[in-house]
């Protein structure tokens, strides 16, 4: 046990010294760089892909409030369900996912794209695009939330459990009632 933590204490050591020693190449690249190089480097070092404008992080960025501050949470719930190994629940898993990589922002786009003609076609039909947004997002954040109440791969496995115990022990229980009909008579 101590071998191992002495192990740890030493990788984590290597470890913090390579980032320390990066780190301290970047910023003295940066320093003899342009900007527009500089920020590359950082983001290199950083290890970090640029933002993408239609990841929906950005997208929520551009939306007034109170909608920004619900798609936020909302994509804060995914995050963080994904985060807490739902990813054993291939259902729960694959509408996390969906939702962070289409519905939520195909949501968005579709409410940053409206012209000023449809705003205003909406708004003389009596629904005006920020309660649009606000109710969609709701039903996203409902189904999310209803798909992590459900533990859908505990289900399936007492499920599969119970087909598989049919079928093992299932054929024995009709044999016994043959073998002792036979016997009796």
């Amino acid at each position: 046990m101590i071998a191992v933590l002495i192990l740890i204490v030493i990788f984590g050591g290597i470890a913090i010294i390579t980032y320390v020693d990066n780190a301290g190449k970047a910023a003295r690249k940066a320093l003899t760089l342009s900007p527009q190089d500089n920020a590359q480097v950082l983001r290199d070092a950083a290890h970090t892909p640029p933002p993408q404008p239609d990841a929906p992080e950005s997208l929520a960025l551009r939306l007034p409030e109170p909608a920004r501050t619900q798609a936020w949470n909302l994509l804060c719930l995914v995050i963080d369900a994904r985060g807490d190994g739902v990813d054993g629940d291939t259902r729960t898993a694959y509408l996390l996912a969906q939702t962070r990589q289409s519905y939520l922002p195909d949501t968005l786009r579709a409410y940053l794209n409206l012209t000023d003609g449809a705003r205003r076609t909406l708004q003389g039909q009596g629904q005006p695009p920020e309660t649009l947004l606000a109710e969609q997002l709701g039903l996203l954040e409902d189904g999310v939330r209803e798909a992590l109440r459900h533990d859908h791969a505990t289900a399936d496995r007492l499920l599969s459990q119970g087909r598989f115990l049919r079928e093992r022990f299932g054929a024995a229980e009709s044999e016994l009632s043959l073998e002792s009909g036979v016997r009796k008579g």
